[in-house]
């Protein structure tokens, strides 16, 4: 039986890539003796794409035959999988659904390559070693497996990544711990800028890269100091005495009269403190009773300029109070000073429009509540449920934490241990004995909690207790 319908396409194949426009020209003949509405529709297509044909609907009467022009746009983000698409070309009748006619298409979408590195902190400061945590991200459209390295310019830095390769599907992130070691430097800081990179195992494939600063304090340098300033105190003072002792010896021999025992009584000139240990000792030892009775004025000041809410000698806990800073966004380093640096993490929960929301913000509600939030680089007021990552310094990690957060029942916490355990906080509380267990703290998330994924509540914290390693 003859089929009432012909149907061609051109092209007949074709090669595409995400984000590309297609043209295929269906052509149709109306085989049938009656006047026929013909459509045509594309079956196969990547999910994302989208169709527009023109025009909508060709008109034909028996034997008449008519072109219909299909548009298709693939998607850029998210890529479709990488892979050959037999798409089918189904024309029919619109009144005789029996009437129709498929025309096979292949479509060869190429793989892209989009990796992306992300390391957290950005600066270390430190001594000898330092710890980062780096993301890897899988933008593309094929599954891959990727190698971790880390370089310097100079070479001299060594680098272990924990684990050292991961296998990456599209669309999806791992994580990796990053161990440098250098050697120290003598005179000066020393900045070492590094080169993490994450290479795909295929031949002549790109590599993801990003980048990320240790900078060494000299801390044999400054011993040195301190040495040669005590033994350049310890000088001063042997002059200061030996000098007058000379010249009253040399004016005894030339007048041994009544006055050379005038000019015999010399008074030694008290040294300032900051001649040395040496010098103050031996000023102490000519100084009368009742002023070695009173305190130094510099110690009384030392002893005012601790700074408020530090750990003491014994290990105890500290509050931090997290909305300190002025409202705005606020540095990742902002609170160094407490041991941690804070920013947002994107990967964790996908929240449309904030991809790239990798800030930290104190905020104002308009009831006046002030909150430490998620945010993006440039805008305060977005991005607030975007989780929020606390990354404690990689010399001081944490023996305890406990959050306070404005709603204590939206949020949870993600931890993540120096051992590279995890677990799930709902009381945004670790333990002193569970956090010792596993080496101590390295950094946790605090997100919204969700039983379907999305992101509901932002997160608004207050303040944080931490303690020590084994405080």
């Amino acid at each position: 039986m003859t089929l009432p319908l012909r149907v061609t396409v051109a092209p007949e194949r074709a090669d595409a890539a995400p984000g590309d426009n297609l043209t295929f020209d269906v052509s149709v003949r109306n085989a049938s003796d009656i006047v026929e509405h013909y459509g045509v529709e594309l079956l196969g297509l990547p999910d994302g794409a989208t169709v527009r044909t023109e025009p909508d609907v060709a008109k034909l009467r028996p034997s008449e035959a008519g072109t219909l022009t299909v548009r298709v746009t693939l998607p850029v983000q998210p890529p479709a999988p990488a892979g050959t698409y037999v798409v089918g070309a189904l024309v029919r009748s619109k009144y005789r659904h029996d009437v129709s006619r498929c025309v096979e298409i292949p479509v060869e979408l190429a793989a892209v390559e989009r990796i992306t590195v992300q390391a957290t902190p950005e600066v270390v400061t430190g001594g000898r070693a330092a710890q980062y945590t780096i993301e890897i991200t899988n933008g593309g459209n094929a599954p891959v497996r990727l190698y971790l390295a880390a370089t310097d310019p100079e070479r001299r830095v060594s680098a272990t990544f924990r684990p050292p390769s991961v296998d990456l599907p599209p669309g999806t992130s791992a994580r990796a711990l990053l161990t440098v070691q250098a050697p120290l430097p003598w005179n000066r800081e020393k900045q070492r800028q590094l080169s993490i990179t994450a290479t795909p195992d295929l031949p002549g494939a790109a590599a993801g890269s990003g980048t990320a600063s240790f900078v060494q304090k000299p801390r044999f340098a400054s011993k040195f100091a301190k040495v040669a300033g005590i033994g350049a105190a310890v000088l001063i003072l042997a002059a200061a005495v030996a000098v007058p002792t000379l010249l009253a010896s040399r004016d005894k021999d030339k007048d041994p009269g009544p006055v050379a025992a005038n000019t015999a009584a010399v008074v030694v000139p008290t040294l300032p403190s900051a001649a040395g240990p040496s010098a103050v000792a031996s000023s102490a030892a000519s100084t009368p009773a009742s002023q070695a009775a009173s305190p130094p004025a510099a110690s009384a000041e030392a002893s005012t300029a601790a700074p408020t809410g530090s750990t003491n000698g014994s290990g105890t806990a500290r509050d931090v109070d997290l909305t300190g800073p002025k409202d705005g966004v606020i540095p990742g380093d902002a609170f160094r000073a407490n041991g941690f640096l804070v920013s947002a993490d994107p990967g964790a929960i996908e929240v449309s429009g904030c991809e790239d929301a990798r800030g930290a913000a104190v905020v104002t509600d308009p009831d006046g509540t002030r909150f430490l939030t998620s945010s993006t680089a440039d805008d305060p007021t977005v991005c607030h449920t975007v989780p929020l990552m606390i990354d404690f310094l990689v010399d001081a990690p944490a023996g305890a934490i406990a959050v306070t957060p404005v709603d204590p029942d939206a949020l949870e916490m993600d931890v993540v241990y120096r051992d590279l355990r995890r677990t799930t906080e709902p009381t945004l509380a670790v333990t002193a004995a569970k956090a010792a267990a596993h080496q101590g703290i390295d950094f946790v998330l605090i997100r919204p909690r969700s039983a379907d994924g999305a992101a509901t509540a932002p997160v608004a914290l207050k303040a944080i207790r931490v303690a020590p390693l084994g405080g």
